[in-house]
C-alpha cells in the first residue's frame, strides 16, 4: 500500500510538471504541403558611386566621406551620447538637402519621411538580369521590389506572385500601392522537387559602382525566407560570389503543434504562440507579415531602438510608418545606436503586446528550410556568346554608357563604352542571338569587343538556382508529452502491480463507500420491515372465543396487525404474515362470530375454514 502511494505520487507529480514533446511524425509529407521560399537578394555594397556622380560631387572625398559617418555607417568609432540639438539640426538639414537635390534631378519631391539609403543602394532593376520559375523567363518586372533590411536596402522575390496580375488589381481597385497584405497572405502551397522545378536568377553585381567600404567583398548576400517574415540579412545572409553559377538545395521541414497541445497547455508550458495569440505592432498581419520566432526578435530590436536611440530606422517603411510619424530617421549619432541594437539582435527578446512586455518564443506553425550550396565558375568564356545572356548584358552596357554610371564604369574598364559605341548603329543580336557585325573586324580567334564583354561579364554575373532537394518533406509534431490516458494508464498498472487493483475493485470500493453513507438512513426503515414481516401466530381456541386483544374496545383507535396480512390456517394456529396487500373480498364482512358480525374479517371461523388464504388490504389502517 505504502509503495503504491509512493509510485502513483511520483507519476501525478511527473503529470503535472510534464508539458510538450517534439518528435518526428512523418518522413513523408508531400510537396503540396510546403511553400516555395521567397528569395532576398542584397548588394554587398549599399553605396553607389554613381549617387556622388548624380549629386556633381563625385570627387569631393571629405564631403562624401561625411555623408557616409552621418547617414549612413554612423560614427561607429565614436560613442553614441545624445547629440546637441544644434549638431542634430544641421545634419538633418544636410541630409534633407542632400535628398531633395537627389529627387529634383529625378523630378520629384521629399514629400515623406526616407532614409537616404534607399537612394544610394544599387537599385534592383539595375542588377536583375533575368530569371525563370515554372518555364517562364522574366527580364523585367513591372513594380519595383526593392525592400529594407536590416543590412540595407535589398531585394524581395517571391516567385509564386505574378507582379503584371497584382498591377492591373491595383488600378481596377483605384489603389496607390498594392494590397502587399492581402496578395502575401493568399500565396499558395506546393512545390515540385529538381531544378528545372526551381527558381533560376542571374544578376549583375555592377562591381565598378562599389563605394561602401564597410564590407571588404564584393557579391551578394542572399536568404531565403518564408514569405511573410522579415529577413534579419544580418544573421540569415550568406555570401555568393561574381563568376559563379550555384546550386542551393533547399531541404523543407514542416514544425507543427498538435490540437490537444494547443488546447491544453498555455504558450507559455508549450513555448510557442499561435496566430491569434499574439501580433506584432510594427510588423502587422495586414502588411504581409506573419508571428515567428525571427520577426519577434526584429521587432524587440526596433522598439528598443525606438525607446533607447529615440530615433527610427528609415529602412523598415512597410510596417515602420507609425514609427516614422513619431520619431526622426536614424542619423548621426543615433545611427550609430541604431547599428549597434541590430548588430546584438538577438539579445532582446521581449515584445510590447496589450501593454505588457511579453517573451519572444517559436511559432506553433512553421516551415524551416535547410540549405545545401554547391559552385561552379561562371560563366564559361567558349559559351557565354552563345547564350541568351551575352546579348542581355550587351545591352546593358550600352545603356549604362549613356547614365552617371559611366564615370565610374569607365574608372574600372577603361575602353568598354568606347568598343561598344559601334554597336549602337548596327545589328549584332537576333532574338537574342549573338550574330558577329562584320563591321568589327574580328577574327574567328580574337575580337576585342567580345572579350571585353566576356570580361565583364565573369567579374559582374552570378547565376543561382534554387530548387526543392527531395521529393517529400519530414513534419515535427510537439505533443502532449504525456497525455491523459498515459496517466491513467500508468497508475492503473502501478496500482496493478503493488495491490492488483483493477476497475472492478473500483467498482467494489465505491459501493461499499456508498453502502457506508447511505447504511445510517436505511437502518430505520430496515427495522420496520422486520416487524412488518413478522409472522403472528395466535391459538385456535383464542380465536374461536373472539376478537384479538386489539379489537376487544370498538373504541380502540390502535390497529390490527392481522388487517394487513396473509392469513394461514396450518390446522392449529392462524398465522398472519404481514408486508403483503392482496385484495380485499368484501363478503367477508358479512360473516358472524355467535350469531352477532364481525368486525374483524380476519377472525372470521367461516371465512378460514372456507379458504386457507384470504387477501385484505387495508390501507387506511394505522400500522404500529
Amino acid at each position: 500500500m505504502g509503495c503504491a502511494a509512493i509510485f502513483l505520487y511520483t507519476n501525478t507529480i511527473d503529470f503535472m510538471n510534464a508539458t510538450v514533446v517534439t518528435t518526428v511524425d512523418t518522413m513523408t509529407v508531400p510537396l503540396s504541403e510546403v511553400f516555395f521560399p521567397s528569395v532576398l537578394v542584397c548588394n554587398i555594397n549599399q553605396v553607389r558611386k554613381s549617387f556622388f556622380s548624380e549629386l556633381g560631387i563625385y570627387n569631393n572625398e571629405t564631403f562624401i566621406r561625411q555623408v557616409y559617418y552621418d547617414f549612413i555607417l554612423g560614427k561607429s568609432n565614436q560613442s553614441y551620447e545624445t547629440e546637441n540639438f544644434q549638431a542634430s539640426a544641421r545634419k538633418r538639414a544636410v541630409h534633407e538637402q542632400i535628398m531633395k537635390d537627389y529627387l529634383a534631378k529625378h523630378n520629384q519631391t521629399l514629400d515623406t519621411k526616407s532614409s537616404i539609403t534607399w537612394f544610394t543602394h544599387q537599385k534592383c532593376k539595375d542588377m536583375h538580369v533575368l530569371s525563370k520559375w515554372n518555364g517562364t523567363k522574366t527580364y523585367s518586372f513591372e513594380i519595383e521590389r526593392d525592400f529594407g533590411t536590416d543590412y540595407g536596402i535589398c531585394c524581395w522575390y517571391t516567385p509564386q506572385l505574378n507582379f503584371t496580375d497584382i498591377l492591373e488589381k491595383t488600378h481596377e481597385e483605384g489603389l496607390h500601392e498594392p494590397d502587399w497584405g492581402h496578395w502575401f497572405t493568399n500565396v499558395p502551397k506546393g512545390a515540385k522537387t529538381g531544378k528545372d522545378n526551381g527558381y533560376t536568377m542571374l544578376f549583375d553585381i555592377e562591381s565598378f559602382d562599389y563605394s561602401y567600404y564597410d564590407e571588404g567583398s564584393e557579391g551578394l548576400k542572399l536568404a531565403l525566407v518564408h514569405h511573410l517574415d522579415m529577413p534579419i540579412m544580418r544573421q540569415k545572409g550568406f555570401h555568393i560570389a561574381p563568376g559563379t553559377e550555384n546550386q542551393i538545395a533547399v531541404t523543407p521541414t514542416l514544425m507543427l503543434t498538435s490540437q490537444e497541445a494547443l488546447k491544453r497547455f498555455s504558450a507559455e508550458q508549450r513555448d510557442c504562440y499561435t496566430e491569434n495569440e499574439i501580433s506584432l505592432r510594427y510588423l502587422p498581419h495586414n502588411h504581409g507579415y506573419r508571428y515567428e520566432m525571427s520577426n519577434c526578435l526584429f521587432e524587440a530590436a526596433f522598439e528598443n531602438i525606438l525607446s533607447r536611440c529615440k530615433c527610427a530606422p528609415g529602412f523598415h517603411t512597410i510596417g515602420g510608418e507609425e514609427a516614422m510619424e513619431e520619431f526622426d530617421i536614424c542619423m548621426g549619432a543615433n545611427l550609430t545606436c541604431m547599428n549597434d541594437h541590430l548588430n546584438r539582435m538577438g539579445e532582446f527578446d521581449h515584445v510590447e503586446h496589450n501593454g505588457k512586455q511579453v517573451k519572444c518564443r517559436s511559432s506553433c506553425e512553421d516551415q524551416v528550410n535547410s540549405l545545401f550550396v554547391t559552385t561552379s565558375n561562371y560563366p564559361n568564356r567558349k559559351t557565354l556568346v552563345y547564350r541568351e545572356e551575352f546579348c542581355i548584358i550587351t545591352d546593358r552596357l550600352l545603356e549604362k554608357c549613356t547614365t552617371f554610371k559611366r564615370e565610374p564604369l569607365e574608372g574600372q574598364y577603361p575602353n568598354l563604352c568606347k568598343l561598344l559605341e559601334p554597336l549602337r548603329f548596327l545589328t549584332y543580336c537576333v532574338d537574342n542571338e549573338w550574330k558577329t557585325p562584320k563591321e568589327l573586324n574580328c577574327t574567328s580567334t580574337h575580337c576585342p569587343v567580345v572579350d571585353a564583354i566576356l570580361d565583364y561579364s565573369r567579374d559582374n554575373l552570378v547565376m543561382f538556382n534554387i530548387f526543392i532537394k527531395d521529393p517529400y518533406a519530414k513534419r515535427f509534431m510537439k505533443d502532449e508529452k504525456i497525455t491523459k490516458t498515459a496517466y491513467i494508464a500508468n497508475s492503473g498498472g502501478l496500482l496493478g502491480l503493488c495491490m492488483g487493483f483493477s476497475l472492478v475493485s473500483a467498482a467494489e470500493i465505491l459501493y461499499h463507500c456508498m453502502f457506508g453513507l447511505f447504511s445510517p438512513l436505511c437502518c430505520r426503515k430496515k427495522r420496520v420491515r422486520e416487524r412488518l414481516d413478522k409472522v403472528h401466530s395466535f391459538p385456535q381456541d383464542q380465536m374461536e372465543k373472539g376478537l384479538c386483544t386489539r379489537h376487544k374496545s370498538q373504541t380502540s383507535d390502535e390497529s390490527c396487525l392481522l388487517h394487513n396480512g396473509l392469513v394461514q390456517n396450518d390446522g392449529r394456529v392462524y398465522s398472519v404474515r404481514h408486508g403483503h396487500q392482496p385484495s380485499f373480498h368484501s363478503a367477508q364482512y358479512n360473516e358472524t362470530r355467535n350469531g352477532a358480525p364481525s368486525s374483524c374479517p380476519a377472525h372470521s371461523l367461516s371465512s378460514l375454514a372456507n379458504q386457507d388464504c384470504n387477501s385484505f388490504n387495508y390501507s387506511r389502517e394505522r400500522v404500529i
